[in-house]
């Protein structure tokens, strides 16, 4: 009998033991999926600060090289292989042509529908004297990426960011979009227009939609007004041109990445 006592007390403990072994066996690797977490939670958080308009490109250049049409004109392009780095439009895909500056329409370029002018020229470090990055003396634009990192998140953030043909950037510039009487066409078949005079760029009309809802979206998302006279013309554009497949999925990729939607395109 105090054999078998003995038995069942040492087996009695055995199983205590086991099952306090198996708690902190349990708590410890909790505790390092839990650790492992937040060390990835930090590291995308971190990326996230530091996410730029020059890592917003990459980012976007990938996504588009799959896609392979621009913005504007939906001329095809590929990576060129004598340019590292470069997107080269295949002119004969859309009918493109330049207006003036060949070389510059040859490249992809990255346009901000809402213009880094828009959202920057207001702040502080738009018209800031003496300042400087990596030692150097910068103004505007470059003063803001150096010294303002909410300029940088609104620089970077890609809903407002597509690819475009490098010239008709250019043209474009700071104006805002609408509609212009007539159909001059100084970029081949391309279907854009721009009234120099009038600082006004017409796009066409399957991606007016879209334009309005970026600048909803600007709005929405960073205070940046939508012109007063332009409101209602991208309220009946928004309408008359509602989100197509490639519109939805884009804005599911970029809150992946960026963890915010564009509401307006839901």
């Amino acid at each position: 009998m105090y054999n078998d006592h003995v038995f069942t007390s040492d087996s009695s403990l055995k199983k205590i033991h086991y099952a306090y072994f198996t708690v902190f066996l349990f708590c410890l690797v909790s505790f390092i999926l839990f650790a492992q977490s937040e060390e990835k939670e930090e590291i995308k958080e971190s990326f996230h600060r530091e996410f730029d308009f020059q890592k917003a490109k990459r980012v976007l250049k990938r996504f588009y090289k799959k896609v392979g049409t621009d913005f504007y004109c939906g001329c095809s392009f590929t990576e060129d292989k004598e340019n590292f780095g470069r997107l080269k439009i295949d002119f004969s895909s859309c009918g493109l042509e330049s207006r003036k500056d060949h070389n510059r329409q040859t490249w992809i370029e990255w346009e901000h529908i809402v213009p880094a002018h828009s959202f920057g020229n207001t702040r502080e470090c738009w018209t800031k004297k003496n300042c400087e990055a990596n030692g150097k003396p910068v103004r505007g634009r470059k003063c803001c990426r150096a010294t303002d990192p909410e300029f940088n998140r609104m620089e970077a953030d890609m809903h407002n960011i597509v690819p475009v043909p490098g010239e008709i950037n250019a043209d474009r510039g700071i104006f805002s979009y609408g509609e212009i009487e007539g159909e001059e066409r100084n970029y081949g078949l391309c279907d854009f227009e721009i009234n120099f005079k009038g600082q006004t760029a017409e796009p066409k009309p399957n991606i007016r939609g879209d334009i309005a809802r970026t600048y909803f979206y600007m709005e929405w998302k960073y205070g940046i007004p939508v012109p007063e006279n332009r409101k209602k013309l991208y309220e009946s554009w928004n309408q008359l041109d509602p989100p197509d497949t490639f519109e939805i999925r884009k804005n599911e990729i970029i809150e992946k990445i960026q963890k915010v939607k564009n509401p307006f395109i839901d």
